[in-house]
């Protein structure tokens, strides 16, 4: 924190002598020369420490925090395919929901997937209170929509 404080007052020490230099010098030939001069004490106490940086702990530096950004790839995988089949499962659950509520129906449904890499819907329980119509048209949706034919969908009604 010590050595912040003393390169910010030594930036600002230089920045003030060379704006009174500025100030005080009225010959423009003169003043050209003293701004130039100036900006080059400035750029040169503002990267001053760039200049004393040891590049040997830079590079340690750098190999340690590569070291330490590696990716475990698999589990990146795992991650993003755990997502994809939650993604479909919800989907497809509220999609039959969804048509047995516009039919008049309560129903809920539990969608089993495939173990595959892209999931499907492969089988599905359908438990709630339909009238035998509505377990007709429901059932079609399903099949044609999801894929899951009928011996695939097991149905629990109540009422």
């Amino acid at each position: 924190m010590e050595n912040i404080r003393s390169y910010l007052v030594s930036v600002v020490a230089v920045c003030m002598i060379t704006v009174a230099a500025d100030v005080l010098i009225q010959k423009s030939a003169l003043k050209k020369i003293a701004r130039l001069i100036g900006g080059i004490l400035v750029l040169l106490t503002a990267i001053r420490p760039l200049l004393s940086v040891d590049m040997k702990t830079v590079g340690a530096y750098l190999e340690t925090f590569s070291a330490n950004a590696q990716f475990d790839t698999d589990e990146i995988e795992r991650t993003q395919q755990g997502l994809m089949r939650r993604q479909v499962k919800q989907s497809a659950e509220a999609y039959i929901e969804n048509e047995a509520k516009s039919l008049g129906g309560t129903l809920q449904a539990e969608v089993t997937l495939s173990d595959g890499e892209y999931p499907v819907p492969v089988g599905v329980v359908l438990t709630g209170t339909m009238t035998a119509e509505q377990v007709q048209t429901v059932s079609a949706v399903i099949e044609t929509a999801l894929g899951i034919s009928a011996d695939r969908q097991e149905w629990r009604l109540y009422g």
